[in-house]
């Protein structure tokens, strides 16, 4: 006989006690169940009363429920609610009569009120009984939750130490582990994304069946059920042969229909899987998808950036490795987006993605989506020609794309940059040289595959530019620009001032000097000049400013470069306004360089900045000036005060009469319109005597004076003693 829930036994006896012709006493629970009886059997007879009265109290209707139970007759069964304070009752007392009524034979009302005092002590013991088994069922599931607490953190333990996979990897890697089966399986269908952790390698076709039923029944299950499933005996088909397989399958939550499922398998002759296991399994739920989450874009399901770049880190590590490393930037998906909609664009990438995983293979390694429309794969074991067939290939599949019925005309390419890479390479440096590759490909026609080769120098150039690009940006937030200044010297007039050209110059991260041809480059290419630009001219006036007197009483003018993409910008001349009205230096003492080729570009946007911030008294030149004369016909219109002549022509000036030549045309402009000139990069006296003899007005280079900290001219300017005058930093001496 099974325990009963409550002895009841003492009661009934009170019960007989009272009323001698009693003939059963029977205890049931609140939900009908029956606790106790003396013979351990239900009553029948009471069976119906006590239905439609639980049937009541389901309702929430407890009076009609108490009434109905009241109105019972004795002989075939009388209900007397167990309750506490007015209470849902906490249980059934029922008592069944004789089947006769006697004269003397009390009616229920008067057995109710007889036994309440029975029945407020029962009431008290049911509740302390109730409570009892609260602490014990809360003692047992503490106990049981310890043990899951327990795997848990062993799995968690395991997946933190497995620094060979990806986190996601390796918490289904500790989950099989924990679990002692072969295998978890994870799928993901609005992701399309699977991941299978193995304990031993399995068959390819049994892993291949494993994958059918993963996807197809086994998701169809969770899907329609809605919670984990046990399959002991397990079949592809109704009607096949069965499988050596025992699975669990947990669906993955999300809102009202599972996402996917995360599926346990072990040989059913080898280990059977239990609802504790299958509790485990909805455990590690949670981490999965957190794994998930961090480790994979959620849009394609593929492996994110960092996942990437931890899996080309282990592998440029291994020593004798030969790796490649493919590129791949969509080409002109914004004209999706902007005729058919950003869902649009979010389905070619997905696709796109499809076709990455479609196109795996054993040499694929890892692909994944960067970010956008930019996707990279890391090839094992292959040479840069491998490397470049297998981008062809997917090249190919992706030009190959059908376009879907509502977007006709919609096309897809991509653009593919190749590299391969050797052990002890850095990451950075790799993917910086792919994707040179892969903008080389854009720039040269979209929708081909480039490979990175040292012979080509356009692409050693993006290449420098890229790893210096972020060293560009940190030294602006670190302040790693100073300014230096070069002297231009008059050539044949005594009587002329000397000028100088400021320049900026910058310092890495290790506080050694970078050349100048390499961070302009990059500052060029990424469109960052403009910041330059307003950072030397900010400086500069700060730095000039308190020798305003001096340079004033001296006519020393300072020449500051202008790029052309500042001078595109009407916000450039705003500012530079702006900086001029509040600087001490007086404008004249400025000169803003741009370049023939800036000007020639948008001589409109030229003649506009000239115009607004030659009001203030600033001057202009035409830096580089000769590489490019259909800017004469321009010339005129455009009110600068010099012409600096290009420095591959003053180099070559003795040695070359073409240069000559061409220096002789530039000399004739000038003395037409009223202009000075200026021969760059004056490196020997040899050359300076030429360009002398020839009328050149200034001349610059180390023939003159090697550019040297902007702080140090001023301090000799000031040094130079003479009559002084009194200025913001006090009293400074100018010759007279």
């Amino acid at each position: 006989m099974q325990t009963p829930a409550f002895d009841a036994a003492p009661y009934a006896q009170i019960v007989r006690s009272l009323f001698a012709r009693t003939r059963r006493v029977m205890l049931y629970g609140p939900d009908g169940r029956l606790w106790w009886s003396e013979d351990g059997a239900d009553a029948l007879d009471l069976r119906t009363l006590l239905e439609q009265v639980i049937a009541l109290t389901r309702q929430r209707d407890l009076d009609a429920a108490l009434r109905h139970a009241a109105a019972a007759e004795l002989s075939t069964g009388l209900l007397l609610p167990i309750r506490t304070d007015g209470q849902s009752p906490l249980a059934w007392l029922g008592i069944i009569g004789p089947q006769e009524r006697a004269t003397a034979d009390p009616d229920g009302t008067a057995i109710a009120q007889s036994l309440r005092p029975v029945l407020m002590l029962l009431a008290r013991d049911v509740a302390a009984a109730a409570l009892l088994r609260r602490q014990r069922y809360a003692s047992l599931q503490a106990a049981e939750q310890t043990a899951e607490l327990r795997w848990l953190l062993a799995t968690s333990s395991q997946a933190g130490r497995n620094s060979g996979a990806d986190r996601l990897e390796a918490t289904l890697d500790a989950c099989a582990t924990h679990l002692g089966c072969e295998g978890v399986m994870l799928w993901l269908e609005d992701r399309q994304l699977e991941r299978v952790a193995l304990r031993r390698p399995l068959p390819p076709h049994e892993l291949e069946t494993l994958r059918r039923l993963a996807r197809g029944s086994l998701m169809s299950e969770v899907t329609t059920r809605k919670r984990t499933t046990i399959v002991g005996k397990l079949r592809e088909t109704p009607d096949a042969e069965l499988l050596p397989w025992t699975v669990i399958a947990a669906p993955v939550p999300y809102g009202e229909t599972p996402r996917g499922l995360v599926m346990a398998f072990a040989r059913r002759d080898a280990r059977r899987l239990s609802t504790r296991d299958a509790r485990r399994l909805e455990h590690i739920i949670p981490r999965v998808l957190a794994a998930t989450e961090m480790e994979h874009d959620p849009l394609t399901g593929l492996p994110a950036r960092h996942v990437f770049e931890d899996r080309l880190r282990a592998a440029l590590a291994r020593a004798g490795s030969q790796t490649c490393v493919v590129y791949a930037d969509l080409d002109q998906l914004h004209v999706t987006n902007d005729l058919f909609g950003f869902a649009a664009g979010d389905d070619v990438l997905r696709r796109m993605a499809k076709l990455w995983r479609d196109h795996t293979s054993e040499r694929v390694e890892i692909a994944a989506r960067f970010a956008g429309d930019r996707f990279v794969a890391l090839l094992r074991d292959c040479t840069l020609n491998q490397g470049r067939a297998w981008a062809e290939m997917m090249r190919q599949a992706i030009e190959a794309l059908p376009a879907p019925p509502d977007r006709t005309g919609l096309k897809i390419t991509a653009s593919f940059g190749v590299v391969a890479a050797a052990a002890g390479e850095a990451p950075e440096h790799v993917l910086a040289t792919a994707e040179t590759a892969c903008k080389a490909a854009k720039d040269r026609g979209r929708n081909r595959v480039e490979i990175f080769a040292h012979t080509d120098k356009s692409l050693v150039q993006r290449r420098d530019d890229l790893q210096i690009f972020r060293d560009l940006t940190d030294a602006f937030e670190q302040n790693r620009f100073m300014l230096y200044a070069q002297p231009i010297e008059p050539l044949w007039d005594p009587t002329l001032a000397r000028r100088y050209e400021i320049l900026v110059r910058m310092r890495d991260s290790a506080d050694a000097p970078v050349s100048p041809t390499r961070f302009i480059s990059a500052a060029t290419r990424y469109q960052l000049l403009p910041q330059l630009d307003r950072w030397v001219t900010a400086r500069a006036i700060a730095c000039l400013d308190p020798y305003a007197d001096v340079l004033r009483a001296r006519n020393t003018t300072f020449a500051i470069n202008v790029s052309a993409q500042s001078l595109m910008q009407p916000e450039f001349a705003d500012y530079l306004r702006t900086a001029l009205k509040g600087a001490a230096v007086p404008a004249e003492l400025l000169v803003f360089e741009f370049t023939e080729s800036a000007a020639i570009s948008d001589i409109a946007a030229a003649r506009r900045f000239i115009e607004r911030v030659g009001a203030l008294g600033a001057k202009f030149a035409l830096d580089d000036f000769g590489t490019g004369f259909s800017s004469l016909a321009y010339l005129k219109s455009l009110p600068v005060s010099a012409l600096k002549i290009d420095g591959s022509f003053v180099r070559d000036l003795l040695t070359d009469e073409r240069s000559e030549g061409v220096i002789r045309a530039v000399l004739q402009i000038a003395a037409q319109l009223g202009l000075d000139t200026v021969a760059e990069y004056v490196e020997t006296t040899a050359i300076a005597d030429r360009l002398r003899s020839l009328g050149v007005t200034y001349g610059q280079g180390y023939a003159f004076g090697a550019p040297v900290p902007l702080e140090t001219v001023l301090t000799l300017l000031h040094a130079q003693a003479g009559p002084t005058v009194q200025t913001a930093s006090g009293q400074v001496a100018v010759p007279g």
